[in-house]
């Protein structure tokens, strides 16, 4: 199969026709989407866009015109990758073919009308050498990581969004051995670790129209029997997804990694064994013995207005006690180690 290289990836050739008229109703976006400085694009309303351009947020004088228009470019996206966008889904949850992610509602759900959040995705995947010379964190602390990813420590990244878990997840894979056979799970892929692992193996829930739903715990059950020597997996968002990641680091797999939406380390934690215990199999408590006796290693971002992207905490999981090793302190504006 041929493809064509467009502004948004490469597309087949024997469908560049719609991805050609996706492109026409796209026009208003395209200059920030061009623009290596923009991570990410936000459409609130047809004529009230932003762009994040260098960790700050920007009011773009680009409108679309009308709802309408908008409303065009979303169910053209929807279209060309094969999902459904209308009165039933009004939401669509999409990757483009270079990677980048859509989030588009219709105004059944955002009353003011139509939105888009685009997460663009980087043109250059960012190793911990660029997140120090950035302050996220210290050398210490990758020399720490790397050790332990290294020792095939279990890990959990969390953190608020887009404070930079996928970014500390595939950073950390330079630090696994390139003979390891790795199977990636994603809802939407964005690790893209197969250039710097040969045998990695990734899997995405597709979102395409089908009778057949996969999920992301459907990934990690398949991954189970596809001979993993580590499993990375997305972001977490739901029980049966957590509960599924806690049986592969319960069935003899080591150097695991997931991330996951909490406030710290500790409460990253609390968050995957309240997941778990929702899917009521097992009681909350049982669940957080299983989770502090599966996983050693977490690490928690942050996005602040304040200080931007930091790696505020690395913690240890010993004898089932959460201990610090590493805090970000906000006064000083400096990391310390503090075990």
């Amino acid at each position: 199969m041929s493809f064509k290289e467009t502004l948004i990836g490469n597309v087949p050739e024997n469908e560049a026709d719609g991805w050609d008229l996706l492109l026409h109703y796209f026009e208003p976006l395209a200059q920030y989407y061009a623009d290596p400085e923009v991570t990410e694009i936000l459409v609130n309303r047809f004529d009230h866009i932003l762009v994040e351009r260098n960790n700050k947020m920007e009011v773009c004088e680009t409108t679309f015109g009308d709802e309408n228009a908008l409303q065009k470019l979303m169910i053209q996206i929807a279209n060309r990758l094969h999902q459904r966008l209308d009165d039933d889904h009004p939401i669509l949850d999409a990757r483009f073919p270079d990677g980048s992610r859509a989030c588009c509602t219709l105004p059944s759900v955002s009353p003011y009308g139509a939105t888009m959040t685009l997460r663009i995705a980087p043109r250059r995947l960012l190793t911990f050498d660029d997140l120090v010379e950035k302050g996220s964190l210290t050398q210490e602390m990758v020399d720490f990581l790397r050790e332990k990813v290294a020792g095939a420590a279990n890990m959990l990244v969390s953190g608020n969004t887009g404070s930079g878990k996928t970014t500390v997840l595939r950073a950390a894979a330079a630090f696994v051995d390139k003979g390891e056979r790795v199977i990636t799970a994603e809802d939407t892929q964005e690790l893209h670790l197969g250039k710097m692992l040969p045998n990695c193996l990734p899997m995405e829930a597709p979102k395409r129209k089908t009778d057949f739903p996969v999920t992301l715990a459907t990934l990690i059950k398949t991954m189970l029997r596809q001979r993993p020597d580590r499993g990375w997996v997305g972001e977490i968002r739901d029980g049966e997804a957590a509960d599924a990641f806690l049986q592969l680091l319960n069935t003899g797999h080591t150097g695991c990694a997931s991330s996951l939406h909490a406030n710290s380390c500790e409460d990253a934690i609390a968050r995957i064994q309240y997941l778990i215990a929702t899917r009521g199999g097992i009681s909350y408590e049982l669940a957080g013995r299983q989770v502090l006796g599966s996983v050693q290693l977490l690490v928690h971002a942050s996005r602040n207005y304040q200080f931007g992207r930091k790696i505020t905490e690395i913690c240890m999981v010993e004898d089932g006690v959460v201990k610090p090793v590493f805090r970000f302190n906000d006064a000083t504006g400096q990391h310390e180690r503090v075990g």
